[in-house]
């Protein structure tokens, strides 16, 4: 099997730190005596204030990836703020299911404090964050407006659809220091005003979630590709990616997809068929064949990269031994 041990739960211990709630547009504002929930409009729909002696030494806004809510806790007290926008004091309470539960890892696992993750600027830490927390999120179809911020957002897009990889990252680096806040709090302009974008150039008057949202999208594509019954994995890998595993990754109609990748190269895919019929399953150039197993314990049979594959609904296929 393959699988991911990481779990994604960046946090802050700085007074004032804020994050979205998963899946929602609400920011948290969290102070240690103070909780504030804001609508990204900026209008504040809840406050709580929290009767305690200061000054506290362990407190904390956490972002909860994997529960789907955000955490404030010290040496005093816990408090959980849910996606429904209740406040809640006890241990665990219970968030809705994540309709997507698709995850990816690219081999680093730091401490999450989000100031070490901006300072460090490494997209192995900060990709698996924004692919989780914007495919969360259920936007309708945004009006394709590319000013502001998604202006740089468009410049993204074209530095992948360009097949250039050595590219890509630079211009998402543009991206995420031009259009996010804290913890990945989207925003319609460069607030810290770093000279990526021109101080007067006219605003988007799409919600910057789209940022998230799209963004998490345009992640994926770097590592996996469906079109009809084909499936390309690792179309535009960065060279700065050479390592790192992708789960739960839905090919509709088809199935679902687990892979691992190490040396750049593609190294071990699972994939679960849901539905009768062929599909072909494209790798980096540089790959020939593989092997094809329904079974651990068997040989297996070799195929060409390329090859149409017959699947049936509810079985299992495992491929490796991957050569050039």
């Amino acid at each position: 099997m393959i699988s991911i041990a990481e779990r994604l739960r960046p946090f802050s211990h700085q007074p004032g730190a804020k994050c979205l709630i998963p899946a929602s547009p609400y920011i948290v504002e969290a102070f240690p005596s103070l909780v504030r929930v804001k609508h990204m409009d900026g209008t504040v729909v809840k406050e709580v204030l929290l009767d305690i002696p200061g000054p506290l030494t362990q407190f904390t806004l956490m972002q909860d990836l994997e529960r789907g809510c955000v955490t404030i806790f010290s040496e005093l007290y816990r408090v959980h703020v849910l996606p429904n926008l209740e406040i809640s004091y006890q241990k665990n309470p219970s968030c809705p299911a994540w309709k997507v539960q698709e995850r990816l890892s690219l081999g680093c696992h730091k401490k999450q404090e989000w100031e070490a993750i901006k300072n460090r600027g490494d997209f192995r830490e900060i990709f698996p964050l924004w692919f989780r927390l914007g495919a969360s999120l259920e936007l309708p179809l945004r009006q394709g407006d590319d000013r502001g911020v998604f202006s740089l957002f468009k410049k993204t897009q074209l530095s992948l659809f360009s097949h250039r990889p050595e590219e890509i990252l630079p211009q998402f680096k543009k991206l995420f220091l031009a259009g996010f806040g804290q913890m990945l709090v989207p925003r319609a302009f460069d607030a810290d005003h770093q000279g990526i974008l021109e101080e007067t150039a006219p605003l988007s008057e799409d919600s910057p979630l789209y940022l998230l949202s799209e963004g998490s999208a345009l992640i994926r594509s770097l590592f996996l590709l469906t079109a009809e019954n084909e499936i390309s994995v690792l179309p535009n890998l960065p060279p700065e990616f050479d390592a790192g595993r992708m789960v739960k990754m839905r090919c509709p109609p088809y199935g679902l997809l687990d892979f691992e990748w190490s040396k750049k190269t593609i190294r071990r895919l699972h994939f679960h068929a849901e539905k009768d019929g062929e599909v072909i399953f494209y790798f980096p150039a540089q790959m020939r064949t593989f092997r094809l197993r329904q079974d651990f314990r068997e040989k297996g049979r070799v195929y060409t990269c390329g090859e149409s594959l017959e699947i049936k609904s509810g079985s299992h296929y495992l491929l490796d031994q991957f050569q050039k």
